[in-house]
């Protein structure tokens, strides 16, 4: 009988170490080796507005080899299609102190979650077979239950069961639904776009450009990025012809285009870029030439082909009522050497178009003030040069701000080595500095397999040896077999987004409050919280608070 005792307490022991469920908020870290479980337990709270998404992430440690279910139910009742599968992606250096990876100029960042290389849990896949295997020592799922299951004002209890052929893991997640109504997304006052690469779509799903099936895969993908909170989108460069001498608009074409996004919706259509540096991309070149002719803009008859092109467009917006959602890009990044160009073509579009927005990520200030009516600076050059920018916004003209492979160290960034509050915190900092909005150049932009490799050398083929983008800076968002997977970094992000509205509410009708909580986290785009307790403690007071 002691004996039989003995080997029920080893048995009960060394399952208790070798499986275990815990409840982590989607904001925390996790790894498919290790991780620091001591603040986590089987219950998790979370606080929600209104229409918003209740999310929890569920990490097992089951024996490697072991296959097992996983449900949700509310009062007893199952809960249907609301887990998914985190995959784990890897870091294979980390982000710069300034810019890029630790090895363009071979300086440790110490503002990483983790040092270099590892893997962290990142991509969610919808889950639709019932058993699952377990890969490796730490297995990640997400919760993510929709605002129909929540619809009551009040609290909701969420039970998690896990099972395996020889026992059963348990879990709550509580879920308050506060009476506050998170703004629809056509109805944003937060300006959001991530650049979209079509050809990549393409070929990672095998479809062809223009058919019905490839139709079906854009709209799989306007809803993930309106699920984000993304409101803009960039219209296709091929859509702006030039064959046989002819410039034109494929209208009907660009048309279809922009009702998908419309139907999911989407506030903002940017024009792609009608000027570049050249083909071999000469920054010290002070003059812009046409991206659809080839063309410099005073030599050779690039003034002609901007005006013919821009007259197509102004019918068009006029014709399709877009007059409030048109955004137009003349090149990207200028700069003080090629300023004086980009001014005259300014010019010259708003001799046609008067009411036409010109939308730019600036790299100069000074020589395009007046060229440009909404600036999009590097959240650096934002902080750094603040007073140049609200002198602008005297002239009616707005402020969003960008990241890409630039600034690394403690900046706010999107990298997979930093804190998801990093991401969170774009909605907060728009609503610090009254900026209206944020773009980054990665949805999808893949230069490799973006589930084995994360940091990729730089594309330019300027770039030196040690020129990396950093991890995932190419992307936020994945290929699946059926479609596009969201990331926690692309949901975090959204979070921000939601938060920024709801603050925006608060700031109508409480001054005071909006800026204790906003000040509470946020203080610069180097200065802020990491306290995700601290964090969620906040949110549930400005829920309260409206």
């Amino acid at each position: 009988m002691k004996s039989l005792i003995l080997l029920i307490t080893f048995l009960f022991i060394t399952n208790s170490v070798f499986a275990q469920l815990w409840i982590v908020d989607p904001l925390e870290p996790i790894y498919p080796d290790k991780n620091d479980l001591k603040a986590y337990s089987t219950k998790w709270k979370t606080d929600i507005p209104k229409h918003s998404i209740a999310e929890a992430h569920v990490l097992l440690k089951l024996p490697i080899g072991d296959s097992f279910t996983v449900s949700a139910s509310k009062n007893g009742k199952a809960i249907e299609n609301v887990w998914s599968a985190l995959i784990d992606v890897p870091v294979e250096q980390n982000t710069g102190i300034d810019s890029r990876t630790e090895q363009y100029i071979n300086k440790i960042n110490p503002y990483v979650v983790r040092r270099a290389p590892f893997r962290v849990f990142e991509v969610i896949q919808p889950i639709k077979k019932e058993k699952l295997t377990v890969a490796s020592n730490y297995t990640a799922l997400r919760l993510a239950i929709p605002f129909t299951e929540l619809k009551e004002k009040k609290s909701h209890i969420i039970d998690i069961v896990v099972k395996t052929s020889s026992t059963e893991y348990k879990g709550k997640f509580i879920v308050k639904v506060h009476p506050v109504q998170l703004p629809k997304l056509s109805e944003s006052n937060f300006f959001y776009t991530n650049w979209f690469n079509l050809s990549k779509m393409e070929s990672r799903h095998n479809i062809t450009r223009w058919s019905d099936a490839w139709y079906g895969m854009l709209n799989k993908y306007a809803e993930l990025m309106a699920h984000g909170r993304q409101n803009s989108i960039t219209l296709p460069r091929e859509l702006f012809k030039y064959e046989n001498g002819k410039l034109y608009l494929e209208k009907d074409k660009m048309l279809r285009f922009i009702n998908i996004f419309r139907k999911n919706g989407f506030k903002y259509f940017e024009a792609p870029h009608l000027m570049h540096r050249g083909d071999n991309d000469d920054w010290g070149d002070s003059e812009l030439k046409v991206v659809l002719t080839k063309r410099r803009y005073y030599k050779e008859e690039g003034k002609k082909d901007v005006a013919v092109l821009m007259h197509q467009i102004y019918d068009f917006v006029k014709t399709n009522n877009l007059e409030n959602n048109w955004l137009q890009h003349i090149a990207d990044e200028p700069t003080a050497v090629n300023a004086k160009c980009y001014k005259d073509i300014a010019k010259q579009i708003k001799s046609i178009f008067p009411e036409i927005k010109i939308m730019e990520a600036t790299n100069d200030r000074d020589g395009l003030a007046g060229a440009v009516d909404i600036w999009c600076p590097l959240i650096n050059d934002f902080q750094e040069n603040e007073s140049f920018f609200r002198e602008r916004e005297k002239h009616g003209e707005k402020v969003l701000v960008y990241t890409c492979l630039i600034p690394g160290g403690k900046w706010l960034n999107r990298t997979l080595d930093m804190e998801k509050l990093r991401q969170v915190y774009f909605g907060w900092g728009a609503a610090y500095y009254n900026t209206n909005g944020y773009l980054h150049w990665g949805l999808n932009q893949y230069y490799s397999n973006p589930f084995e490799q994360s940091v990729v050398k730089h594309p330019s083929p300027q770039a030196s040896a040690n020129n990396f983008l950093p991890a995932g800076d190419t992307h936020i968002v994945y290929p699946g077999k059926d479609g596009p997977l969201s990331s926690i970094r692309f949901e975090a992000h959204r979070l921000g987004c939601e938060d920024y509205d709801l603050l925006q509410l608060l700031k109508l009708t409480n001054q005071k409050v909006y800026t204790k909580l906003v000040n509470k986290l946020f203080r610069s785009y180097t200065d802020y919280n990491l306290s995700i307790e601290d964090y969620r403690k906040t949110k549930k007071k400005l829920l309260k608070a409206l």
